[in-house]
């Protein structure tokens, strides 16, 4: 019983270590400040962009305002606003809000379905590219396809900067996807918090360290764009999962495809204030998260050993551990859990507590007291800046929440990844910032040409 133990404790141990690390040296290459490494050039990349939404007439008259402040020619692009299974007046306010503002490039699709099984995200864009495609093409007549959620405001240069980007690669560079940097609309209660806290430091030492290292970059759900042509060769927009994001980047990785990220140009998402509805959030997330990892895992461990290049070697064994992720919050609470057993029945010799205090002791001291800050400094809006120091502790208080939370969904999600039709709905209500968004005016932040692309 006692080698068991100690073998099933040594083995987790040992799991915790080496995501831990592997986690912390990636976010190393995170520090130093980020220049645009792409020279922006005139608008050319025709986009179609989907804004999707389910009841939410209370705010989707704000989102398409704030679309109309892109800065990029009308000429080039088109924004569908879908108004899919509205039982409300979201599609009577998307239209008014366009006739106000005269834009003819802004269009409203209506979708309504009884079948339960066709209903959410994934099913409203792929029948969107449908209908688009009916019409008079989808394929053909755009370059770029990127999704948006009905909460979302987004910088005025953003379409600029992707068409900058996306072609700054040879042309058998070219990423098939490319994501932004995901941003807080709303930070104004300790759960909100905790997101905006998390997202600092994701965006920084997760999702630009993993760029400067050419390793693929994780799709966030919104405010990513996908070219057409990987799209009709993958037939449409046909995620399967509550996590369309992750599933559609594993894919892509899985096939060697490069997915960029851009750190110049952001999206703002509304954040959960209640507990409840965080946990409901994060465990949708967890469902799809495992959901991707036993479906996509296997498939995606066996082309490891392809013949490929090391960046897509590496991207491959970088997505391997980041589909499993979560599986090492639950190895560390098995662990802690078995340890704090088996010591207090004294079925170890040694106690393995304290191993495994060390390893989140080091985690922690890390990114909060060295990581957090440098990201709110170099990323953060003024207002951060300014209050960073008399926020310091309830930030701290709120990410750790926020973590618990994530644990607690990570566990519910496992129990319930098999069930991948039903979606509950994240209520929005937030029609303005805290801040104003950094690059909103339409500037165009500074740029110098890099021989490493972004």
């Amino acid at each position: 019983m006692q080698l068991v133990l100690s073998i099933l404790l040594d083995i987790t141990l040992g799991i915790a270590i080496l995501f831990t690390t592997y986690t912390l040296v990636v976010a190393m290459f995170g520090f130093r400040k980020e220049q645009v490494p792409y020279p922006m050039i005139p608008d050319r990349s025709r986009f179609c962009i989907f804004v999707p939404s389910h009841n939410e007439e209370g705010i989707i008259q704000a989102t398409v305002e704030n679309m109309h402040q892109l800065d990029y020619d009308p000429a080039l692009f088109d924004i569908f606003f879908l108004a899919d299974n509205c039982k409300d007046e979201t599609a009577k306010r998307m239209k008014e809000s366009i006739q106000r503002l005269g834009r003819s490039n802004f269009h409203v699709l209506e979708r309504q379905v009884d079948d339960p099984n066709v209903r959410g995200k994934p099913h409203a864009l792929q029948w969107g590219i449908q209908q688009l495609e009916h019409q008079d093409g989808f394929y053909k007549k755009y370059d770029l396809f990127m999704v948006l959620d009905a909460d979302n405001f987004v910088d005025a240069t953003l379409l600029k900067h992707f068409n900058s980007q996306y072609h700054s690669y040879p042309r058998e560079e070219q990423p098939c996807m490319i994501q932004c940097y995901l941003d807080s609309k709303n930070a104004n209660n300790v759960i909100a918090r905790g997101y905006q806290v998390s997202y600092r430091i994701s965006n920084r030492f997760f999702q630009l360290a993993k760029r400067r290292l050419g390793l693929n970059v994780a799709i966030g759900g919104t405010g990513f764009a996908i070219t057409t042509e990987f799209l009709h060769e993958l037939g449409g927009f046909k995620a399967r999962s509550l996590t369309e994001d992750l599933e559609m980047q594993t894919i892509a990785t899985t096939q060697g495809r490069r997915i960029a990220m851009n750190f110049a140009v952001r999206i703002y998402d509304e954040k959960p204030t209640g507990l409840k509805q965080s946990i409901v959030q994060k465990t949708r997330w967890a469902q799809g998260h495992w959901w991707n990892a036993f479906h996509h895992g296997p498939r995606l461990l066996k082309s490891l050993f392809h013949r490929q290049s090391m960046r897509q070697w590496w991207s491959k064994f970088d997505n391997v551990v980041y589909l499993f992720t979560m599986l090492n919050y639950g190895l560390a609470a098995f662990n802690l859990l078995l340890s704090l057993v088996a010591m207090a029945f004294g079925l170890v010799a040694e106690p393995h507590l304290p191993y495994v205090t060390y390893v989140f002791l080091i985690n922690l001291v890390v990114h909060y007291i060295v990581i957090y800050p440098y990201a709110v400094y170099q990323d953060g809006a003024p207002k951060e800046k300014k209050r960073f120091l008399p926020d310091f502790i309830l930030n701290i208080i709120s990410i750790f929440l926020s973590g618990v939370v994530f644990t607690i969904s990570s566990v519910l999600g496992l129990f319930k990844h098999r069930n991948q039709k039903v979606w509950v709905k994240t209520v929005h209500s937030v029609t303005s910032m805290d801040h104003g968004p950094l690059q909103g005016d339409g500037t165009v932040p500074s740029t110098k040409k890099a021989e490493s692309k972004a």
